[in-house]
Parts: structure tokens; C-alpha cells; sequence
């Protein structure tokens, strides 16, 4: 910036703006009449700030305030901010004023100049912030767990298990699918050793339909269940059953000899 003269314009309120060029001298602001610039205005300190010239530039240092100041939205501390052709200062909240060339406002009206600094004002400078790298965030496809219920089942919630819905009735169990056998593994269940006993048949309900009967090897006969002998009679004698022409037969074990026989 060259060292050309600026003007410092004070707006009030109820007031007409005002004009007051800047000195190379420090110019103290505050609300005192011993400062060289007076602000009339309660929200201003008795000694609220300072503004003079550092080399070709202007700093403006606020004095440890009440209410503070502001340029351009950024509050000014004790070590001073170096001021800019149209800079708006806030003293407190309500006194306004506008840092300008003076060749600048020896041309224009000062109300003109006002309403063209207020239509495009300056952006808030934001509080610096360290500098980071940006970080990469990979978003991974939720892999179920084994055993979880795929999308869509059927779930039953805990608290539906342990208390009764409203009314005393209970919701109803959900249906499970019965399991499917292993793809190439014969109907029934694995073969059994020889000589393992039959599993149990289970009991059909009264009304049910029988189930069918496993297909028989070829020359086996069907058991006969003994009959329960008549109501005051002796008891029938049961007929031995003979095996079929042609049907295996198991051979005994032979027996050791006795000693001595």
C-alpha cells in the first residue's frame, strides 16, 4: 500500500455521518474527551481502541474494550489488524465506521460511498485451521453372519417370547422349514451295520393314514401277530412257521465237544 492519505467515516446513531482524516499520529477512540477520536456512545469503552500509521500501512488495536471490535465480522484483539481500502469497522454494536482513501471520498458523496461499501461487503475471513490430508473412507459390503436369517426372513423379537401380546393371546410361532437331505445321500438316513436293530415305528394318530410299508426281499414272509384267545377258552396253540422253498437260512453255531465225550 503507498502512503496515501485515509479518511476514517463514523456513523452514530440519530447522527449524520462524519468525516476525520488520518494523521500519522496515533489516534486513540473511546468515549472520553481526552481521545482524538470521541464516540458519544454507552457501548463504547472510555478508551476502546487505536489507530495509526505502521510504515505505508494503518493499524487499527483494540484497548481491552468492553464490547470489543470488529473488521470485516473479525474481532480485533491488542496486536492490532492492518487495515484495507474499504474496511468496515464495528466499535461495540452499534458504532460504525469505514476505512477509505481520501481521494476516494473527495469524490464521491459520502452517503453514496456508504451504500456501495454496505451493497457489497467484504467476506468474513474464517479462523485459519490446520491444513489436513483428506482420508479416504472405503465403505465395505456387510458380509452376513453364518447362521444369520437371510434378508427378508421371518424373525421372532425376545420380548414376543417371554411376555404375552395385549389380551393374554401369544403371537404365533413362526414356521420353520423342514431340513433337506445332502445332495447324493440315500432316502432313510445312513445304512446301519448288519445286526442293528430296527429303529422304533412311530405311532400314527387314530385317523391317520397308514404309512406305506418298505418293499419285503423275495421270499420273506410277513410275521403273524398272535391272536388273543377267546373269552373263557384255553388258548390257541400258535402255528409254527415253516420257511419258504428257496428262502436263506442262517446256519447255527457249532457247539465245542464236551470233555470226555
Amino acid at each position: 500500500m503507498s502512503s496515501q492519505a485515509f479518511s476514517l467515516i463514523v456513523c452514530l446513531p440519530d447522527e449524520a455521518p462524519a468525516r476525520h482524516d488520518l494523521t500519522d499520529t496515533e489516534v486513540t477512540i473511546g468515549r472520553s474527551p481526552e481521545n482524538g477520536l470521541q464516540v458519544l456512545v454507552a457501548e463504547v469503552s472510555v478508551r476502546h481502541g487505536s489507530i495509526g500509521r505502521s510504515g505505508d500501512s494503518f493499524v487499527l488495536a483494540d484497548s481491552g474494550s468492553t464490547n470489543g471490535t470488529a473488521v470485516n465480522g473479525v474481532p480485533v484483539g491488542p496486536e492490532g489488524v492492518v487495515l484495507s481500502p474499504m474496511d468496515k469497522i464495528i466499535f461495540g454494536t452499534l458504532a460504525r465506521a469505514y476505512f477509505v482513501p481520501s481521494v476516494v471520498l473527495d469524490s464521491t458523496p459520502i452517503e453514496e460511498l456508504i451504500a456501495s461499501i454496505e451493497a457489497a461487503p467484504k467476506a468474513v475471513q474464517a479462523v485459519a485451521q490446520p491444513k489436513t490430508a483428506p482420508v479416504a473412507i472405503a465403505v465395505r459390503a456387510a458380509v452376513p453372519l453364518r447362521g444369520a436369517p437371510a434378508a427378508g426372513a421371518a424373525t421372532v423379537k425376545l420380548d414376543q417370547v417371554r411376555s404375552p401380546a395385549p389380551g393374554g393371546v401369544r403371537p404365533a410361532a413362526v414356521p420353520i422349514a423342514p431340513r433337506q437331505p445332502l445332495p447324493g445321500a440315500p432316502a432313510g438316513g445312513p445304512p446301519k451295520p448288519p445286526g442293528a436293530p430296527a429303529a422304533p415305528t412311530p405311532l400314527s394318530p387314530p385317523g391317520a393314514p397308514a404309512a406305506s410299508a418298505a418293499p419285503r426281499p423275495a421270499g420273506v414272509q410277513p410275521a403273524k401277530l398272535p391272536t388273543a384267545p377267546p373269552a373263557g377258552g384255553p388258548p390257541a396253540p400258535i402255528p409254527l412257521k415253516r420257511p419258504a422253498p428257496g428262502a436263506p437260512t442262517i446256519p447255527l453255531p457249532k457247539l465245542p465237544p464236551k470233555p470226555g465225550a
